[in-house]
């Protein structure tokens, strides 16, 4: 790309995102009390340090969550045919037991999903969440020729690892990606390195990353199973469980976006007021790329107070993988029935 193809590419991203109004659709556990004063509820105060952290050291006390692999047991069904996805797997993470599955060891490109061990393995790795990167054209730039989804970072910016986390995870940036492998590691190749080194040592049995992003590769796979793994994994630590389950998140005013970059939640924006009775969805993750199909990696909790984990991959539809993910808890889990809307029924009537 030219000089002046580059110039004339960022000032195109830069009065997008203006018009847009700055919206876009070793382990060391953080303290709770920490996490708490980190992840506010809603947005962030222009009048507080970056995102409202000020010193978030890691404790002394290092925490490592552990996670038995799914098997499959007496109780297990087969998915019912009206799941549409290639592959799919529901655990109950008290017992790791497999509840639900569809061809849950077959490889699959897992797209965006990959943001989780992204999120894993950063969240491994940093100690200050108030410390800021500065964005550069080779974390945005890339991903703009490549039509990846961004949170919406400009070169220039220096965002808070707080905000990069949240702009990886809720609108699947992958410019907060790049910058996060290379705060760590340097590079994304050595950050690829720890990625699958962390997915030894899970004991996953047929995943491998080439990239932080989950842009498509064919020797970057997974299975549904290794997913729930690094999922429930990720859910069993403070700061990642809290990002992954965050709805809405305002980050700090900056000279390139004024009011703050807004990132909301790619699946929990989609599931607001169609809950199920009986269950919660609590977060997780969305991904899709044209080799992947619509995926979905996702934990919910029943009213008896169980959770579960729920991977999906290969399906027709970002909204299709909506619903069967509120129909799968709601039916295997809740002892409910399948999913149904209005809003559904006049899709499938066009």
């Amino acid at each position: 790309m030219t000089n002046f193809s580059r110039i004339a590419l960022l000032t195109t991203l830069t009065i997008g995102t203006v018009l847009a109004g700055a919206s876009c659709g070793t382990h060391k556990t953080l303290k709770e009390a920490d996490v708490q004063e980190a992840v506010r509820t809603e947005s962030v105060s222009t009048t507080e340090s970056p995102a409202g952290v000020n010193d978030l050291s890691a404790p002394d006390e290092i925490t490592v969550p552990f996670v038995v692999y799914p098997h499959i047991t007496e109780y297990s069904k087969r998915f019912a045919s009206y799941y549409g996805e290639k592959s799919s797997v529901l655990v109950d993470t008290d017992t790791n037991g497999i509840i639900a599955y569809r061809n849950e060891n077959m490889r699959v490109y897992p797209a965006s999903l990959t943001k989780v061990m992204t999120l894993i393995v950063a969240a491994e790795h940093i100690t200050d969440l108030s410390e800021t990167v500065l964005i550069t054209d080779d974390m945005v730039i890339p991903m703009v020729e490549r039509d990846a989804s961004r949170a919406g970072f400009l070169p220039g910016e220096t965002p808070s690892l707080l905000e990069l986390l949240y702009g990886m995870i809720l609108p699947s940036g992958a410019d907060a990606s790049l910058a996060l492998a290379i705060y760590v590691s340097g590079s994304e190749e050595k950050f690829v390195e720890l990625m699958n080194e962390k997915a030894r040592s899970l004991g996953l049995k047929d995943t491998h990353f080439v990239n932080v992003t989950g842009l498509h590769d064919k020797d970057h796979y997974s299975t549904v199973s290794d997913v729930a793994v690094i999922l429930e994994y990720a859910i069993r630590d403070d700061l990642c469980r809290r990002i992954l389950t965050r709805e809405r998140f305002r980050c700090r005013p900056t000279e390139q976006h004024p009011e703050g970059l807004e990132f909301s939640s790619t699946l929990l924006s989609r599931m607001s007021g169609d809950e199920m009775p009986g269950v919660t969805v609590l977060g997780g993750k969305t991904g899709f790329t044209d080799d992947a199909g619509n995926c979905v990696a996702s934990f919910a909790r029943t009213d008896d107070d169980k959770e579960y984990v729920l991977v999906l991959c290969g399906g027709r539809s970002n909204w299709d993988e909506i619903y069967n993910t509120l129909s799968a808890y709601s039916v295997y889990c809740a002892g409910g029935e399948p999913y149904r809307s209005a809003r559904k029924d006049n899709k499938d009537k066009q």
